[in-house]
């Protein structure tokens, strides 16, 4: 017969499973099932029609973007200020330029949404593509799963070098702790940026993108331990719960953000994991867009995470088995 102890701890472990579980699949069917466009931005130039124009910025799926000529609304693109262009050319008809480096799934929704409205409005209307895939990477994806991998590496990284050092450690053993995530982070942002090129035929320097990989590294990382030396062995289940589980569908990798509902659409973009997909998606195929936005994000998640580390870290010894054994299954998450 079990004692009452043992009883509660099982009941525990039972309760936390199924929570974290129905979280994850509430977050990922919430999120995913069944994408619609929200206030895409999209950049229409002057000559186009002002009915077709108000239009489509009225329907709640688009916001209009002006634009004195073709080269301005290719430059908002390029900078990431619109995801595709109406252009008014001279023998009346209208190009749509779609960007699907930027998201296939948000050029999908520029195609499907736009050339109906023009045909209504009886336009002539062609397409054209700028900022596309590779052929080795036509659906977009390759730049998401090495976020993703990233992600992965840091809060297992600060997983299995808390079962070193414990995740408790006093300050001398925090700093090693980070000292041994820097040195993870360098390897595998480099080489995991260098894997994805070759895969995926990725744009962009293999160096930035691996300096991508170690900032996203190092962050995750750095939070990870931060929520261990504060919780114990639940900080890694609560670092699940931020990377993965509300991470992971709002990042903008399978959906762009403005095709999420809301919460999604919010937290994405300020969690490290969707500021990671973007800044790789920028450096990769838009080298003219401003990394300021994601940078901050992944920088102050990473001060915040270092400072909590060292302040709140105090002396304890390393894991027990069983500690270990929980600490690997819940960086094991998927």
């Amino acid at each position: 017969m079990l004692d009452r102890p043992t009883m509660l701890r099982a009941g525990a472990a039972i309760l936390g499973v199924a929570i974290v579980s129905l979280l994850f699949i509430g977050s990922y069917a919430g999120a995913l099932h069944d994408p619609q466009p929200h206030e895409i931005p999209i950049a229409v130039t002057a000559q186009v029609p002002a009915e077709l124009a108000q239009r489509l910025d009225a329907s709640g799926a688009f916001a209009v973007r002006p634009a004195r000529d073709r080269a301005g609304a290719l430059s908002q693109i390029a900078h990431r200020d619109a995801y595709g262009a109406i252009v008014a050319r001279a023998d009346g008809s209208i190009e749509l330029v779609t960007a699907p480096a930027a998201g296939p799934a948000v050029a999908a929704a520029l195609t499907g949404g736009v050339l109906p409205e023009l045909a209504r409005a009886g336009v002539k209307a062609t397409t054209t593509v700028t900022h596309d895939l590779p052929h080795a990477d036509a659906r977009g994806l390759v730049g998401f799963y090495t976020a993703v991998g990233w992600v992965v590496a840091g809060y297992l990284g600060a997983t299995f070098l808390g079962i070193t050092f414990g995740t408790k450690p006093g300050r001398v053993h925090t700093a090693w702790r980070l000292a041994g995530l820097g040195v993870l982070a360098l390897l595998v942002g480099i080489a995991g940026a260098a894997l994805a090129a070759a895969i995926g035929d990725l744009g962009g320097s293999v160096l930035a993108l691996g300096l991508v990989g170690a900032l996203t590294i190092a962050t995750v990382g750095a939070v990870t331990i931060a929520l261990q030396s504060t919780l114990g062995i639940a900080g890694t289940g609560l670092a699940v719960l931020l990377f993965v589980v509300a991470g992971n569908p709002s990042s903008g990798g399978p959906f762009p953000v403005e095709l999420l509902p809301e919460p999604w659409r919010t937290i994405g973009p300020l969690i490290p994991t969707g500021a990671a997909t973007t800044l790789l998606r920028d450096v990769a195929y838009f080298p003219s867009a401003s990394v300021a936005g994601p940078l901050l994000v992944l920088f102050a998640w990473l001060v915040a995470g270092v400072a909590v580390a060292m302040l709140l870290g105090h002396r304890r010894g390393p894991l027990t088995d069983a500690e270990a054994e929980a600490a690997i299954a819940g960086a094991m998450a998927p």
